[in-house]
């Protein structure tokens, strides 16, 4: 994989909307799909008999499976909305969903068929095994924003004694060439970053994640992932940022020393109806479903290149589409929002080898077209 990179994600082992070899044509090498969903349907067994998640989801790239740690922090802490708006998660169906969280594992209902089911380390690890992942994440609990530091540093503690069992699994029943990366914890909290990074790259991992709580605002975030990178020192090994994709977020864990990231945004946006376009201050985006698009005759992106921009359909155009809920709006924006962020990260990878890294940073986040 080439580095800096963006992972578009392929969460029911597909990247909703695209073909795997449009997703290719686009430039990206990897594709991240989820251990938790797949799990509960179609089922890893069932995957494991038609050959594997590559075979299954007919993707000849690798594959990183994250490890359903994000539904623990999902389930048993509440929803992404609740994490980013600071408060904690309210409401009968949300506390229904988990059971338990131990030192074992998690217990928890199922929101396919509402059986409990359980996951912990060594599960994780033979699904991932099962999935066929060519780089599987370690069992971790991704605590929220509003845990209490107590709290943050049992589930970092347990999340180390997790990753032990991870390897020990991995090392005794995973395929060989298969690559394991541990996850660093730790909340806001500097102390329990810099210890979680050390437990971490002390480890025998391939790799090393950033993942957990991140902070309330964006400054807040890049101390964090600053803490992390700075105790890793000149360790080589490479570092992914999880959940983590928005441009000026990209430039600055590339900054950072982050070499490869994953978000939903991207893809989500593009089923929303929403366009990324060199706009910072909109925050890179234009929604095109609302009413001053209605008699726009400007095209969706000047100069883009990508195949949805080629049609030559006005903003007009797409806002009636996009009101409508067409699939083929919803389809051609996620394309074409790829398109705009594997862009945006070739740029920086490019500017690296140049030596020129601040300067195509700097014009990124003042608003040139990637």
């Amino acid at each position: 994989m080439r580095t800096p990179a963006f992972v578009p994600l392929a969460t029911k082992a597909t990247v909703r909307g695209l073909l795997p070899a449009e997703v290719a044509q686009l430039g990206y090498d990897i594709v991240l799909g989820n251990t938790f969903h797949l799990h509960l349907d179609p089922g890893d067994e069932l995957v494991a008999r038609r050959g594997g998640l590559h075979r299954f989801m007919a993707w000849d790239g690798p594959i990183v499976t994250d490890s359903g740690g994000f539904q623990v922090f999902s389930m048993g802490h509440g929803t992404v909305a609740d994490e980013i708006k600071g408060r904690a998660p309210s409401g009968q169906q949300r506390a229904g969903r988990i059971l338990a969280i131990a030192e074992e594992g998690v217990r928890y209902r199922s929101y396919v068929d509402g059986a409990e089911r359980f996951m912990g380390p060594e599960t994780s690890m033979e699904i991932q095994a099962n999935l066929g992942a060519d780089l599987a994440l370690v069992f971790d609990e991704c605590t929220p924003f509003h845990a209490t530091r107590d709290y943050t540093a049992r589930s970092t503690e347990r999340t180390h004694r997790w990753l032990d069992r991870c390897l020990s699994w991995h090392a005794e029943h995973a395929p060989r060439e298969q690559l394991v990366f541990g996850i660093v914890q730790g909340g806001v909290h500097e102390d329990l970053r810099v210890e979680s990074t050390q437990a971490v790259a002390a480890r025998g991992c391939d790799g090393i994640a950033i993942g957990g709580s991140l902070g309330a605002h964006k400054q807040q975030m890049y101390e964090v992932v600053g803490w992390a990178t700075a105790a890793l020192g000149d360790d080589p090994r490479p570092r992914h940022l999880l959940g983590i994709g928005e441009i000026d977020d990209l430039v600055a864990g590339v900054e950072r020393g982050v070499d490869s990231f994953d978000c939903a945004m991207p893809t989500r946006l593009g089923r929303h109806g929403m366009a990324l376009v060199p706009d910072p201050g909109a925050r890179w985006r234009v929604d095109l479903t609302k009413s001053a698009q209605r008699e726009s005759d400007e095209p969706l992106m000047d100069g883009c290149p990508c195949p949805a921009c080629a049609i030559g359909w006005t903003r007009s155009y797409w806002r009636y589409m996009t009101r409508n809920r067409e699939l083929t709006a919803m389809r051609m924006l996620t394309l074409h929002n790829l398109a705009f962020v594997e862009r945006a990260v070739r740029r920086l990878r490019e500017a690296i080898h140049a030596g020129t890294f601040r300067a195509a940073a700097d014009a990124l986040l003042a608003g040139a077209a990637p």
